[in-house]
């Protein structure tokens, strides 16, 4: 890693964003940006900012976190000022320990929670690596603290924990993090430009972190937990961020270890770093040179990262803007219709934005991809004037963030989703179309102790748009959820798939006799006697693409229903 040296014409050293120097020009659009801001808070000034220069995520959000940091530095250099910020807590002893987490006393790390209950099919593999959840999350970071020789730390920008369980216990940790910015060997080895890495860098991913814990004994489990994690990783951080990584990439410090686990994983050793690492706004050399692995995650990686795709800008792309003119929001079977049907709970004393206009634009920044409540603020921001209107925004600016938070919150995410799910299905042309029906855990929703809200989903294939969606009671599983689910709704001549576990006769009988729609269910060893009958049949010898005169004839639709 080799630190920046170009000098700025105030004397300071030069300040760059995402690897690109800030011209002189660039500055005094700041400024301006900085004068016209006022009394406004940090995070507003740095989406204008973001806005102004095209920074954006390659899942359409603003780099409003990397912004707020630039600013930070540009005054600290004497170069801006910044406006005070009226929510920051002066004299506060929080600030700068958000990454620290102190494990009190010698006892080690709290418990780790009680495992969800997995599917029958998983309960006979000997080591499940997944995402860890969020009532493990303060788990994952003291037992992180407490075995780790790096501790915790601070994990920065776009990132994923994961944890590997093996007989109903823990036995690894992993984190995954944006890749490293300056990096010699591996810049080389994609063949990167710098207009090029600098749009391409958010698809690399750091190992940030690898932990086995002491009581693991198992043999070859460290390579083993390293791919099974890298299998799924690109999928997890394409359904958490909206777009996949390329490449995975670690840093090995030579002094203690060789790295072989990953190279029995068959990691590639590029080489060694130059001993330089980051050291609050600039770079130290501190003399420890670190072996660099990388690993690709795709077929050919190294091309999709050396392209530079149409319509790339240099921070990312914007939200997908849907046509709000062509959606039926108003009239009968409206969107508005389904909103307003929704009993608003606030004192109307103190109310800026009716509950009408935030659920609208909640809904259709749903739509057009925005995955949290700082989206769903950022898709609203951009909206024009007659749109908001049209959403039934009568004030000049939209919603905050803290305001789709709240609202969204307090009217409980199940009601809202079914309502716009039905909505959705009666405007959607289920026939023929796959729907699939998959159980998660609601991010956020345990408090005081209650456990987290487990919702069983219906979503399309294609658009991935929730239809319908019911919270499984905590004494049961989604097996007798799976008929209230779909009670409402009309997928006569759908494809209904879900996973092993709702591979039942009465589940497939409902779906074929009652909602007319066909089915496509997994079978694992937890059914064996099922799955020795469907062994017996030989299918791999009549393929979809055979010749059907050959297969026989086509299937009776009112056959028996599975394992009759």
């Amino acid at each position: 890693m080799q630190p920046p040296t170009r000098r700025g014409e105030e004397g300071n050293r030069w300040l760059s964003f995402r690897g690109k120097p800030l011209e002189r020009s660039d500055l005094e659009r700041i400024r301006r940006i900085l004068r016209r801001a006022k009394s406004r808070k940090l995070r507003e000034i740095a989406e204008e900012i973001c806005r102004a220069f095209g920074w954006y995520r390659p899942n359409g959000a603003l780099r409003e976190a990397s912004a707020r940091a630039l600013l930070r530095r540009l005054e600290k250099r004497g170069l801006v000022r910044l406006p005070s910020d009226p929510t920051k807590r002066p004299g506060s002893a929080l600030q700068g320990q958000a990454g620290k987490v102190v494990v009190k006393g010698h006892a080690g790390p709290r418990e780790w929670p009680e495992l969800p209950d997995l599917p029958r099919g998983e309960l006979s593999r000997d080591l499940v690596v997944r995402p860890i959840l969020t009532k493990e999350r303060s788990a994952w970071r003291e037992h992180m603290e407490c075995y780790h020789y790096l501790g915790c730390g601070r994990i920065v920008g776009e990132s994923i924990c994961y944890g590997a369980f093996s007989g109903g216990r823990v036995v690894g940790l992993l984190a995954w993090a944006a890749s490293a910015l300056k990096c010699g060997v591996r810049d080389r080895y994609v063949g990167w430009d710098q207009a090029t890495k600098n749009a391409k860098l958010d698809f690399v991913v750091n190992n940030v972190r690898f932990l086995v814990l002491p009581w693991a004994q198992q043999k070859n489990l460290a390579s083993r937990i390293l791919a099974s994690n890298v299998r799924r990783l690109s999928a997890d951080w394409e359904r958490t961020y909206r777009h996949p990584v390329y490449l995975a990439e670690t840093f090995v410090d030579a002094a203690r270890f060789r790295g072989t686990c990953y190279r029995a994983s068959n990691w590639q050793l590029l080489g060694e770093t130059r001993g330089w690492g980051r050291c609050g706004e600039g770079y130290q050399h501190h003399g420890d040179r670190k072996l660099v692995f990388v690993y690709p995650l795709a077929r050919h990686a190294l091309d999709l990262l050396r392209a530079q795709e149409p319509g790339d800008t240099e921070g990312g792309r914007r939200f997908s803007m849907i046509d709000v003119e062509k959606l039926p929001l108003r009239g009968k079977g409206g969107l508005v219709e389904e909103i307003e049907k929704l009993v608003d709970f606030r004192k109307p004393r103190g109310v800026r934005f009716s509950l009408l206009a935030i659920l609208s634009m909640a809904a259709c920044a749903t739509m057009s991809g925005a995955k949290s409540f700082a989206a769903m603020a950022q898709w609203a921001a951009e909206l024009p004037r007659e749109l908001l209107v049209r959403l039934g925004c009568r004030r000049k600016k939209p919603p905050s963030v803290k305001t789709f938070r709240r609202i969204l919150n307090q009217i409980g995410p199940e009601e809202f989703e079914e309502r716009i799910g039905q909505w959705f299905a009666g405007h959607a042309a289920l026939c023929g179309e796959g729907v699939s029906v998959d159980g998660k855990t609601a991010r956020g929703s345990a408090d005081h102790g209650d456990p987290a809200a487990h919702l069983l989903s219906a979503f399309t294939h294609k658009e991935g748009a929730v239809v319908a969606e019911k919270r499984i009671p905590d004494k049961t599983n989604e097996i007798p959820c799976m008929k209230p689910l779909l009670e409402k709704l009309d997928v006569k001549g759908a494809v209904i798939t879900a996973d092993a576990m709702h591979t039942q006769k009465e589940t497939a009988r409902y779906i074929v006799e009652e909602k007319k729609a066909d089915y496509l269910f997994t079978v694992k060893d937890n059914q064996p006697t099922l799955r020795d009958d469907i062994a017996l049949l030989h299918l791999e010898a009549f393929p979809p693409s055979g010749d059907r005169g050959q297969q026989g004839p086509r299937p009776d639709r009112n056959a028996p229903a599975l394992g009759e």
